[in-house]
């Protein structure tokens, strides 16, 4: 029996992790909650291969433990363990289950070591994450994208999965799971997950997606999908994006104020340059068929400037010399 829980339930739109070691009797229960799926969605885009140094390590140290059996080794295995549990929130359940299985170690004087402490399922698990990524992400595109193909869920689901016998390892594959119904505090009855693995959180969390029919999109300003679970027409996600702390939906505004801005004052300047030679045609100084000619073409530079072919100050420049 593990000496620790973890469990995670979805409710009133956000995604609930508790945690915490039952060997300590002083702990408490570790309380996270996001925005649902936001979880998903930041692992999908998780530089796994960032943290590659980290597992090259705690393999070395895995392996050094092995041959010597030292205390000192085991010990050193821990930090590694925190420090990739800080990435997300997921490998807390990794961290959780390896930390139980080294005082399980210790107790046995780490007898069966290398069943007890298998290190392939360590460094396995950036290959493992980088499928899992590509599979779901495949996913996603083919079946909750809003702005794909039409038509049902179910059918988009069944294009998804007819891929299976083509390429099955680029395919997202559903595994039974160990799943409770019952009261949780402040929300009523829910279903409550017990992962046994990463996998089985991802897995929750893609269900709970399709069972919803939640619509994504890509945001405009990062690229990356998100969730509409709001307003259908919104083009920005909310995740952080920059080191002042703004959101790609903070940094779109912006943006777009700073666009509207500008093309406020090519249209004031094209307007200006048009409204004083439509006076030259009253005043005889040009023909009207000149002026047409030129506004047309002026148009053109106007628009050309808007869509960023033209700097500001060559389209004034243009217009001082048309």
């Amino acid at each position: 029996m593990p000496d620790y829980v973890f469990k995670t339930y979805l409710a009133d739109g956000r995604e609930y992790f508790l945690y915490e070691e039952t060997e300590d009797s002083r702990a408490q229960y570790t309380k996270k909650d996001f925005p649902f799926p936001e979880s998903l969605l930041r692992l999908l885009y998780l530089d796994i291969w960032a943290y590659d140094g980290q597992i090259k390590q705690f393999d070395k140290l895995l392996m050094e433990l092995y041959r010597t059996r030292e205390e000192n080794c085991a010990r050193q295995l821990l930090p590694l363990l925190d420090e990739l549990a800080e990435s997300h929130i997921y490998f807390q359940l990794l961290r959780l289950e390896w930390r139980a299985r080294l005082r399980e170690a210790q107790r046995r004087n780490y007898e069966n070591i290398l069943d007890l402490l298998p290190h392939k399922e360590i460094t396995h698990v950036p290959s493992s994450i980088y499928a899992i990524q590509n599979q779901v992400l495949g996913l996603i595109q083919k079946a909750l994208d809003i702005d794909g193909r039409k038509g049902s869920l179910e059918q988009k689901l069944e294009d998804y999965y007819a891929r299976e016998k083509r390429e099955p390892l680029k395919v997202f594959h559903f595994r039974p799971q160990l799943v409770d119904f019952k009261r949780v505090e402040g929300h009523g009855f829910t279903e409550v997950l017990h992962p046994r693995s990463i996998y089985d959180l991802i897995d929750f969390s893609v269900r709970k997606c399709i069972k919803q029919e939640i619509e994504m999109r890509v945001c405009k300003n990062c690229g990356r999908w998100f969730a509409l679970t709001g307003r259908t027409n919104a083009e920005y996600c909310e995740v952080t994006r920059d080191s002042k702390g703004r959101t790609c939906k903070e940094i779109g505004a912006i943006a777009l104020w700073n666009k509207n801005k500008s093309e406020d004052e090519i249209f004031k300047i094209y307007r200006r340059e048009y409204k004083k030679r439509f006076a030259w045609i009253k005043a005889k100084r040009i023909d009207p068929a000149v002026f047409y000619e030129w506004s047309a073409r002026a148009r053109e530079k106007k628009d050309a400037c808007e869509r960023g072919e033209l700097t500001l100050e060559e389209f004034q420049a243009w217009l001082k010399q048309s």
